[in-house]
């Protein structure tokens, strides 16, 4: 019942008929991938949203979860105390919370030369591939960067996961079926943007908000509001959440029905 439910939400958002039987069926064949991969398991698919979106994803259990999550539960869906001009997306994955962020992200009336931008940040190169088609096909302004996060720039071992949604950095060696990825500094991404600064950052990094969140925060300063989505199996929140606040944002739960660990941070004086 709750299949059916999830796919039968998930098509009465496409605006065609053939959108609506692509969705609903694939949403009932990926509770069978995690028994076995289907015929076409992989394969890309484009659907169209009834928001104008035009949606690039695989069927597999990772790509639907998010798509789940982001397009048809909206998890980030909450209340900012501003209109973002500028997003950046760390762990973009493929794109997901980026497009559906592109709707609400506007040009900065005040600066002629400031257009909304987008820069999505993904170290594994298939998700980074179809992150770039749905920037190329929802005609986003930004970039797709192929690369983990980190302090500093650098590279770093990444486990790979059959799930697309649940790979991470993990120390050197510790899986022989990881890959190695580059790392891109917090503080290089920043500078991408007018002033060097960005009005929204996501964060759904699968534990490395450690790094990012528990030491050297000054690059905080840099930015207007925070989302995070926390991984405690991975690395403890509270603490994290102290250094956020103590950098001068309120923190603020959201869309607690729908999951417990996502985060709205954003700045007092907003």
């Amino acid at each position: 019942m709750h299949a059916l439910s999830e796919s039968a939400a998930a098509a009465g958002l496409a605006t065609e008929d053939a959108s609506a039987r692509r969705l609903r069926a694939d949403f009932l064949w990926s509770r069978l991938l995690r028994f076995a991969r289907l015929p076409g398991y992989n394969a890309v698919r484009c659907v169209r949203f009834r928001n104008g979106l035009q949606v690039n994803y695989r069927l597999n259990r990772g790509d639907l979860q998010s798509l789940r999550e982001v397009l048809v539960e909206e998890v980030y869906d909450c209340a900012l105390p501003f209109v973002p001009h500028t997003f950046l997306d760390l762990g973009a994955n493929i794109g997901l919370a980026s497009i559906w962020f592109s709707n609400r992200i506007q040009p900065d009336p005040t600066q002629s030369n400031r257009s909304a931008f987008l820069l999505a940040v993904e170290p594994v190169p298939e998700n980074a591939a179809v992150a770039e088609l749905n920037f190329r096909d929802n005609h986003i302004l930004g970039q797709v960067v192929r690369a983990a996060v980190g302090q500093h720039a650098g590279d770093a071992w990444f486990e790979a996961r059959a799930e697309s949604n649940l790979g991470r950095l993990v120390n050197e060696g510790a899986n022989q079926a990881g890959i190695r990825v580059p790392v891109v500094g917090i503080r290089d991404l920043l500078d991408r943007f007018t002033e060097g600064r960005v009005d929204l950052v996501k964060m759904d990094i699968e534990g490395a908000e450690e790094d990012l969140l528990g030491r050297d925060t000054d690059w905080l300063a840099r930015v207007r509001a925070l989302m995070v989505e926390w991984h405690d199996d991975r690395a403890d929140s509270r603490p994290l959440i102290r250094n956020v606040e103590a950098a001068g944002f309120q923190h603020q739960p959201i869309n607690t029905k729908r999951q417990d660990n996502l985060s709205l941070f954003f700045r007092k004086d907003a």
